[in-house]
């Protein structure tokens, strides 16, 4: 057997008390602070790729700037009720806004520029290419645990050129 011998525990004590001087300082700060996309509420995506439909079938693709201001572009298919085809491309800045107390939920606004090709079923009649100012007007809900947004909106549009006229069946879901 062997055995092993262990020394005792040396304490030490002092019977002059040591006063220690603290100091607490706070600096306080007027400088804002910076809020994170997930402090603020916005958007979680940079850019995305989409499908709307109602007015025909549209592909969309969107790219923020930043937590509020976003690129548009939609490209639009429309058989124009049998009458012939209908390509239509608008190009949009938007503005988005958070709404409160619905977390995922935005407004959004904005306008840009818009050209229609409409070609007549059966080539009777030439082509007609338009060019006009757009708007936009919707809401979006981003769903958190996946990678989907939903959104409906309206795009209403003034055509300026080769004849002036408003229109008001753009948009989609």
């Amino acid at each position: 057997t062997t055995t092993t011998k262990t020394a005792p525990a040396k304490t030490a004590t002092t019977s002059t008390p040591v006063k220690k001087e603290e100091k607490v300082v706070v600096k306080t700060s007027t400088a804002p602070v910076k809020q994170t996309k997930a402090s603020a509420g916005s958007s979680s995506y940079k850019s995305a790729l989409g499908l709307k439909f109602i007015y025909g079938v549209s592909l969309t693709g969107k790219t923020f700037l930043n937590d509020k201001a976003a690129l548009e572009g939609i490209l639009r298919y429309n058989g124009a009720g049998g009458l012939g085809s209908n390509i239509a491309f608008t190009g949009l800045y938007e503005r988005h806004a958070d709404i409160k107390n619905v977390e995922g939920l935005r407004w959004y606004v904005g306008g840009g520029g818009h050209v229609n090709y409409f070609s007549y079923k059966g080539g009777g009649d030439d082509p007609v290419i338009s060019f006009g100012v757009a708007g936009i007007l919707g809401l979006e809900y981003q769903i958190k645990s996946l990678p989907l947004a939903i959104s409906a909106d309206w795009q209403p549009a003034f055509m300026i050129s080769p004849s002036s006229g408003f229109s008001a069946e753009n948009g989609g879901l």
